[in-house]
């Protein structure tokens, strides 16, 4: 009797303690994570099914303050566009002519020219002139050379003399310095002006550009020639003995005068010219 209620007292403890050290078990496995491993019964499967675990915190987490972004203005300001560009009138036409016309490159020449006044008259006048194979001595901005037109006489035959060329070294030059792109938007600005200048001329079937490209043509026009052409006395003046260069218009046997060199430098020139304007024509 006595052995079984010593027994009967037990139990309970013993319990109490198998089921602590089943618990304690539990947590470990739990903490560590350490389930273990076992292999399935072979030609069984183990269907494994995702748990979630939805882990919500059991303490108060001090939440962080939020960021603050700095806002940056991005916002594009346009830049206010150019004013237009004020055209040229009969009024302002000598005004804007000595404001630009450095931008051609013209020298001291063409600043003198643009210093009086009916610069488009005088412009669209020369322009004219040269279309129609005529030197306008007189409106050049440049002078005529001062030394006398020198000849090579050997007894038989009177030639131009080499040496006379150089005269006008500086009249090519300075043509070769010219700014064609310059003058090219010269003519857009004054298209209108010097047009109308050249109907009050009498020339009511020409453009100013059509008159620069007449002009362009003229001196392409003329013929390459050795620098020993024959000439031959006609009253005070010397003329070509060949009677299809003497037959050549004013600009041309001018270039000829001017010699192998200086006359490739100014046809050049027109050429670039006139493949300019053409060039502006189309677009």
């Amino acid at each position: 009797m006595a052995e079984k209620d010593k027994d009967a007292k037990a139990n309970p403890i013993m319990l109490a303690v198998l089921f602590a050290g089943i618990l304690a078990t539990l947590f470990f496995i739990l903490m560590t994570g350490d389930y273990g491993e076992s292999e399935p019964p072979t030609g069984q499967s183990m269907d494994v099914t995702p748990l979630e675990i939805d882990m919500v915190a059991a303490v108060d987490v001090e939440e962080p303050e939020p960021e603050v972004t700095e806002v940056v203005d991005i916002t594009v300001i346009a830049e206010p566009e150019a004013p237009p560009k004020p055209s040229v009138t009969e009024e302002t036409a000598d005004d804007y002519a000595r404001q630009i016309i450095d931008t051609v490159n013209g020298g001291k020449a063409l600043t003198q020219f643009v210093a009086g006044d009916y610069i488009v008259e005088r412009s669209v006048a020369i322009i004219d002139a040269m279309r129609r194979g005529e030197v306008p001595y007189k409106l050049l901005p440049v002078g005529r050379p001062s030394k006398t037109f020198p000849i090579n006489d050997n007894g038989l035959r009177v030639t131009m003399d080499p040496a006379g060329f150089s005269r006008y070294d500086g009249f090519a030059q300075w043509v070769n310095s010219i700014d064609v792109t310059a003058v090219v938007g010269l003519m857009r600005d004054y298209d209108a002006i010097a047009t109308k200048a050249l109907a009050q001329m009498g020339v009511g079937d020409f453009d100013i550009q059509s008159a620069v490209l007449a002009a362009t043509t003229e001196i392409l026009a003329t013929p390459i020639v050795p620098s020993d052409v024959e000439l031959m006395k006609q009253e005070a003046n010397w003329v070509f003995m060949d009677p299809e260069l003497e037959a050549l218009s004013a600009v041309q046997k001018q270039l000829l005068r001017m010699g192998p060199a200086n006359s490739a430098i100014i046809q050049q020139k027109a050429r670039d010219l006139r493949g300019a304007v053409l060039e502006t024509a189309v677009l």
